[in-house]
């Protein structure tokens, strides 16, 4: 349809019309009542200082930090989040490159979009306690699955996958290390 050439001519023309039509019907309404700018201006500050919003800055602020501390899970839950992916891929004896770029982004998407979204939905759905400081990383998991598989089945499961997690992460952190060394 016309690729990313395409997309520009129509964006280019598109966004600031949109941009400017917006700025003209804003300023008409505020121009149209003119006399009432100050009375806004002073429900914008008492509202600013109201004690319910410092409440909602306060759960802001706890949100945001909950939101950072997950994504950065998330990050550092594949190699291209600690920026070492990119040694693995450059090894690759391949024809095409771009590919084998986006069998790096594929990677990063399965592993953090999808496995870890599915983790928490997996805990989420299960049912199973998730109150700050009673179960904690993998036993999460693993009594979750205990709710559908039984205690044994996912206990062994989970430890099964830890196991199999570590051992792949060091194979590649060799494949790093061997990398740097001869570099």
């Amino acid at each position: 349809l016309g690729g990313i050439q395409r997309i520009a001519k129509v964006s280019q023309v598109i966004v600031p019309f949109m941009a400017i039509t917006y700025v003209v019907f804003a300023l008409v309404i505020v121009l149209g009542h003119i006399s009432a700018i100050p009375a806004a201006v002073k429900l914008i500050c008492q509202s600013a200082f109201d004690p319910q919003a410092a409440l909602g800055a306060a759960t802001g602020v706890t949100i945001k930090l909950a939101m950072q501390k997950g994504i950065g899970r998330g990050i550092f839950s594949n190699e291209a989040g600690l920026g070492t992916g990119s040694i693995a891929h450059a090894c690759a004896d391949t024809q095409e490159p771009v590919r084998q770029g986006l069998f790096g982004i594929f990677e990063v998407f399965a592993d953090t979009i999808v496995i870890c979204t599915l983790t928490a939905l997996t805990i989420i759905c299960s049912g199973v306690d998730i109150t700050f400081g009673h179960k904690v990383g993998s036993e999460l998991i693993t009594a979750a699955f205990a709710t559908m598989f039984g205690q044994k089945f996912a206990s062994v499961f989970v430890a099964l996958a830890l196991m199999l997690f570590a051992f792949t992460t060091i194979l590649g952190w060799s494949l790093y290390g061997s990398r740097c060394v001869q570099y």
